[in-house]
């Protein structure tokens, strides 16, 4: 191998090893969610509607009517001839699973609602994107869980504090409006991990944005 080759293969070496160390677009290199990668997660999207379809042309023959729209009656030709079954259409769900975010980077002392230092730049992040990106979405939740230590009362209630201690900080410390934002505590009902219910996946914020609500 002469030196041309080793200087190419040292250069292929370090760019690897440079590419292997870069965090995820959107994420640092602490895992911790970007201000733009929460704005994306929890934009709200399109959502189907029901209710206002366009009635179909005479002549189309669609395979399906909706189901707001009244059926043409057959001619009379058409009626003699051979009886027309009723189609019936079954209209899109009215609604679909809210955006949501798991953010496992908040987290708080043990058997507490106190905030780790270590939460800060998340809860920074979250707050920008909901002053930006955000701004025009009207209402969110804020979900905490906890494992399967101790009560089911002892968690509901602890869960419960942790939720207002993220919507407190979001509040006081960044700006957000209160009003945009509802605190639930789920305990340990929902478990990310039910086969491990002790496990620390499951201790963790959920934020929902609750659309219009």
């Amino acid at each position: 191998m002469n030196n041309l080759d080793r200087r190419l293969l040292w250069a292929a070496f370090v760019t690897c090893a440079m590419l292997a160390s870069t965090p995820a677009i959107g994420e640092s290199a602490g895992g911790v969610p970007s201000q733009e990668e929460i704005g994306r997660q929890l934009k709200l999207r399109g959502l189907p509607t029901v209710g206002n379809a366009i009635a179909p042309a005479p002549g189309a023959g669609p395979a399906v009517v909706p189901a707001n729209v009244p059926p043409v009656p057959p001619s009379s030709r058409e009626t003699g001839r051979r009886s027309v079954p009723s189609v019936v259409s079954h209209p899109a769900a009215t609604s679909t699973a809210p955006p949501s975010l798991t953010l496992s980077t908040i987290t708080f002392e043990f058997g507490s609602a106190q905030l780790r230092p270590e939460s800060v730049e998340t809860l920074r992040n979250l707050g920008n994107a909901l002053n930006q990106e955000l701004k025009d979405e009207r209402a969110f939740v804020i979900e905490g869980h906890t494992d399967r230590t101790g009560t089911r009362a002892y968690n509901d209630v602890l869960s419960k504090h942790r939720a207002e201690a993220v919507k407190e900080y979001l509040v006081k410390e960044l700006g957000v409006s209160a009003e945009r934002l509802q605190t639930v505590g789920k305990g340990y009902s929902e478990p990310v991990d039910p086969k491990h219910p002790f496990a620390a996946a499951n201790r963790r914020v959920v934020m929902i944005n609750a659309g219009s609500s």
